[in-house]
């Protein structure tokens, strides 16, 4: 995940670009409702049975037409209306998401970078020898970092540590999808 202060500004023009993006993709998925299927089928059905019935077929003809064309016209109307629904919804997830990442950026931590580093390591499950190879210091530096940590955060043991500096967005959670990923991968 990128850090907070890296989050990108975008005009207001921008995010309604990419909300009306978003909208048409879900539309395409989510083009055919049951309504219409059954409106179609129901076309087919009554053409069907005028033709064996030996209704002519210039009416059974208009019948389909009409019908086909009710079709499409339903499906339009709520189209619409499931496109302006679907903006709406990714525009305010935008709006969130970069309210978020803002808020992310201007919150103080009260960690030094290394104790950032050292604490994240802990989040993933590292114990104190590996978290001393992969930053190449010893095991005693590492024991003392976490040290100074438990001591600024006020907390008892590493596992606290880790569960304030998650919910203070210091660092972020290694099992949890942050809060608007799936919106960071178009922005």
């Amino acid at each position: 995940m990128a850090n907070a202060a890296e989050a990108p500004e975008l005009s207001q023009k921008e995010m309604e670009q990419l909300a009306a993006d978003r909208a048409a993709n879900r539309i395409r998925t989510a083009r055919w409702d049951l309504t219409g299927v059954v409106l179609a089928y129901a076309t087919l059905g009554a053409v069907l049975i005028l033709r064996l019935e030996g209704i002519a077929i210039e009416f059974v003809a208009i019948i389909g037409i009409f019908g086909l064309l009710l079709v499409w016209f339903i499906g339009w109307k709520r189209g619409k209306k499931l496109f302006r629904q679907f903006y709406n919804e990714e525009l305010s997830q935008l709006h969130e998401f970069l309210s978020v990442k803002k808020a992310e950026a201007t919150r103080p931590s009260i960690l030094t970078p290394r104790e950032t580093e050292i604490i994240t390591l802990i989040s993933r499950g590292y114990p104190n020898k590996q978290i001393a190879q992969e930053l190449g210091t010893s095991e005693s530096t590492v024991k003392n970092h976490i040290s100074s940590i438990i001591r600024k955060l006020d907390v008892n043991d590493r596992t606290q540590a880790v569960v304030m500096a998650i919910n203070n967005r210091w660092i972020a959670s290694p099992d949890i999808e942050p809060l608007g990923s799936n919106i960071s991968d178009k922005i």
